[in-house]
């Protein structure tokens, strides 16, 4: 797989930079340290959110204002004409395949569109997979990763080794096994209560019909999987009776006509008497159903029992505002902004440890009171005893009052918020009392059917009986086949959701524990380089060894201390320092980093030094030089290109005593923005020269002449820095005192001393045409009119022959490269 540098950027109207027409082009060596330095509010931060927008498509500091300050508006420079932000970038491969050319734009009516001029088939998704965490890592970034959370930590860790799709794949699995989600999204417990109080009243159905058909017909063999043969034995049973036989030819007891065969009995002795009989039979047969069994009563008990542990759990954290309360304060705690993980943010109390434990304990301990609640409102939806509570309550015979009726408030609030201690006790009480009270009406009733049997012919009674069973046996073989349909669908959905939850519990357990035994696999990879390069880091200060690890089952990551001061495994957040916080975040971003096998090559850093002093400064550019960069001679295997935005002045001297080597690549941001151009040191000088011979050429002398003398006073800037020409103290530290007879006097004066001690690395040549022909030129010519104000004023033939007198000065300190043919600056004016 080929892997990319960024080779170039050029960018325009792009926030701070206007440019218009004339881009800030930035480039960059892939096999050096590549550096970009300016002063603050000149557009190096600009330069990190254009690359950050060519990536991700967002400004970070925009995304967080607030909609109403429309941050999407401040992406376009407010003063550029044309009103529209481009960026141009060019990636070159490590393996010499072709480069790939893309350019994002955004103009403030539309949004961002990516082209690639190079040809490449999908830049969008090529742009996608640079997006890793260590491409572009600002000092928030950099600080961030030890204060943040642990399990903040693990997942911006699992990006750095390569691992954020496997992250990212995890957290969908969580969620998708989660109980409560599945609960939610599919409605799986919601079926599950529908599913098992409709088998309970099936069964009840069941049990009804089979009673009916023992009646009838006198065996107790029969079985609800053929209901066909149910149904020919009653209706046998009913034909055998002369009575019956004429309303049963070709037909059966599902079709039998009961009012005739009522009225038909009716016309026999003691109809009234009848009537009243076989109401009675159904009362009775409806009252010794519904006897409460010892197991409804033990179920009615758990729930109590439930119920009071809720209560309890409930008692140990309060109301639900202070869950939220806690909550809140949790992440007050785990933010990168508090300043003390053992101060409480609510009461500024310190503890004697970590806020954070507690909080969560106690969080916990109110998920649990949640868990139990949400448990027992599940469990009074589908308890058997609740429905048979209801039932007795619905009993005519019973005549319990629509007032006194507890099991539709048990079921209204299982429905709609919690259920009470209280009412659970009621209904205990209420469901025994009703027992009682059953079996005193149904002693009753058979007492009522004694003595009315007793006055009626038995084969009326018998006859009277038998069409009450019949009656009750078809009413209920109706509803059993009008409900079986609905509930087998029921019953196939539930076990198809059931062996999803299996299936995902299962396959999201598995991919967990790869997974973490992936990150714990990565961690030791890059344990021992990222406490090497620590070590290096804070060399001569402990050596605390920071340690990752993460957790078997999480996907939080730990970051502590080996040897804190000979303690061991101490927390390496709450025991650092701000610059030894960084040094940590450092280690870990480019060890991991280094050991990235995916499409970006290349790592942008803005001041992340900040908190650092010079001397940790100056050991972290030396690591990335010598150990981190891509080509170091004794660097770390797959190293990296890196680019460095700063504003520090003293990293500012170790990128200038570096640059033009083959390890340093160094520019410096000049210009005014956000309404003028910002330039490159290097374009500086080019445009100097270029304008101000453009205004020459067109006798534009008052704007030109000034040009002239920028660019003369760069040039000699130029020498004096490239050559490490000594200067007097007020040059080096007030730039006020910096004029071009300083600059002269300066060059001059080092010559001739190395020249004087016979060390002077200049021809005889070069020295001949310094001193006799190009200083005096410039000198006589042009510095001393300028500072004096002396003379008449130059005509444009004179201020172009002064820009050649520059150029032929400046190269009297060059020599040529016999392997490349090209001019280079002495290094010294002592060495080549």
């Amino acid at each position: 797989m080929s892997r990319y540098f960024l080779a170039s950027a050029a960018i325009e109207g792009f926030r701070g930079i206007n440019n218009d027409g004339d881009p800030l082009v930035l480039k960059f060596k892939h096999n050096a340290v590549n550096s970009v330095h300016a002063p603050n509010g000149v557009g190096k931060s600009s330069i990190f959110e254009a690359l950050h927008f060519a990536m991700h498509g967002t400004v970070p500091r925009l995304e967080g204002m607030q909609d109403a300050e429309q941050g999407g508006s401040y992406v376009v420079n407010k003063f550029h004409p044309a009103q529209q932000a481009t960026i141009a970038l060019v990636f070159k491969s490590d393996d010499g395949t072709p480069d790939v050319s893309i350019t994002v734009v955004r103009t403030t009516a539309s949004g961002r569109v990516v082209t690639s001029p190079s040809g490449h088939a999908d830049p969008d998704g090529f742009l996608a997979d640079l997006c890793e965490d260590f491409v572009l890592v600002d000092y928030p970034r950099f600080s961030s990763l030890v204060d943040c959370s642990a399990l903040e930590r693990g997942r911006s860790f699992a990006s750095l080794v390569g691992m954020s799709r496997y992250s990212q794949l995890r957290q969908a699995l969580d969620g998708a096994k989660n109980t409560r989600n599945i609960n939610g999204d599919l409605g799986l417990s919601t079926l599950d209560t529908e599913v098992t109080v409709e088998n309970r009243a099936l069964v009840a159905v069941e049990r009804r019909i089979l009673t009916a058909h023992q009646e009838l017909t006198g065996g107790a063999d029969g079985e609800m999987v053929d209901t066909g043969a149910l149904k020919a034995q009653v209706t046998a049973g009913l034909t055998s009776i002369a009575l019956f036989a004429p309303l049963l030819d070709d037909t059966s007891v599902m079709d039998l006509d009961f009012d005739v065969a009522e009225t038909t009995v009716d016309q026999e002795e003691g109809g009234v008497a009848r009537k009243t009989l076989d109401s009675l039979n159904i009362a009775a047969t409806t009252l010794s159903a519904l006897q409460v069994s010892a197991a409804e009563l033990a179920e009615i008990g758990a729930l109590v029992t439930t119920a009071k542990a809720r209560d309890d759990a409930m008692r140990k954290v309060g109301a639900a505002s202070l869950h939220a309360l806690l909550k809140n304060a949790l992440s007050v705690v785990n933010s990168a902004d508090w300043h003390d993980p053992k101060v409480c943010p609510v009461c500024e109390q310190e503890g004697d440890g970590t806020l954070q434990d507690k909080l969560e304990a106690k969080i916990a301990l109110y998920d649990e009171a949640e868990q139990l609640d949400a448990e027992l409102r599940s469990r009074v939806q589908s308890a058997g005893c609740v429905s048979k509570l209801r039932q007795l309550e619905e009993l005519a015979r019973l005549d319990v009052a629509d007032t006194d009726r507890i099991a539709p408030v048990l079921k209204l609030a299982a429905r709609q918020s919690s259920v009470s201690t209280s009412d659970l006790k009621r209904a205990a009480d209420a469901l025994g009392a009703y027992e009682a009270k059953r079996v005193d009406v149904l002693a009753s009733v058979y007492a009522e059917i004694a003595t009315l049997q007793a006055s009626l012919p038995p084969s009326l009674v018998a006859v009277t009986r038998t069409l009450g069973q019949a009656k009750q046996f078809r009413d209920a073989m109706q509803e059993y086949e009008r409900n079986i349909p609905a509930l087998a669908e029921k019953r196939a959905k539930l076990a198809k959701l059931n062996r999803w939850k299996t299936f995902i519990t299962n396959v999201a357990g598995q991919f967990a524990t790869a997974e973490g035994a992936l990150a714990n696999a990565r961690i030791m990879d890059i344990q021992a380089s990222c406490q090497e390069l620590f070590g290096h880091l804070v060399r001569g200060g402990p050596d605390v060894r920071p340690t990752l690890s993460r957790a078997q089952n999480t996907e939080q990551v730990d970051l502590r201390l080996s040897d804190f001061f000979g303690l061991p495994n101490q927390s390496a957040r709450a025991l650092l320092s701000e610059s030894y916080r960084n040094a940590v975040a450092a280690s870990i971003f480019m060890a991991a980093a280094t050991r990235h096998r995916g499409v970006p090559r290349f790592m942008v850093l803005d001041d992340v030094t900040s908190s650092f002093d010079a001397g940790h400064q100056f050991r972290l550019m030396d690591a990335i030089r010598t150990k981190l960069r891509f080509d170091a001679p004794n660097g770390l295997p797959g190293g990296l290109q890196f680019i460095i935005l700063s504003h520090d002045t003293s990293l500012e001297k170790y990128f200038d005593r570096l640059n033009g080597t083959a390890e340093w690549n160094h520019q410096k941001l000049q210009g005014m923005p956000p309404r003028g151009r910002l330039m490159i040191a290097a374009q500086q000088a080019d445009r100097l020269k270029a304008q101000a011979e453009q205004y020459l050429n067109a006798g534009q002398l008052d704007i030109g002449e000034p040009f002239v003398r920028q660019y003369l006073e760069y040039k000699l800037g130029q020498i004096i820095t490239r050559l490490e020409i000594p200067v007097p103290p007020d040059y080096a530290t007030r730039g006020d005192r910096r004029t071009l007879s300083t600059y002269v006097d300066a060059i001059i004066s080092a010559v001739s001393l190395y020249q004087a001690a016979g060390r002077c690395v200049l021809s005889a040549q070069q020295i001949t045409d310094l001193q006799n022909h190009h200083m005096p030129s410039i000198m006589t010519n042009y510095v001393s009119h300028y500072e004096t104000g002396a003379g008449n004023p130059f005509n444009a033939y004179a201020l172009l022959g002064i820009l050649q007198s520059v150029d032929t000065l400046a190269d009297c300190f060059c020599w040529t490269d016999p392997s490349n043919n090209l001019r280079k600056y002495y290094r010294r004016l002592d060495r080549q």
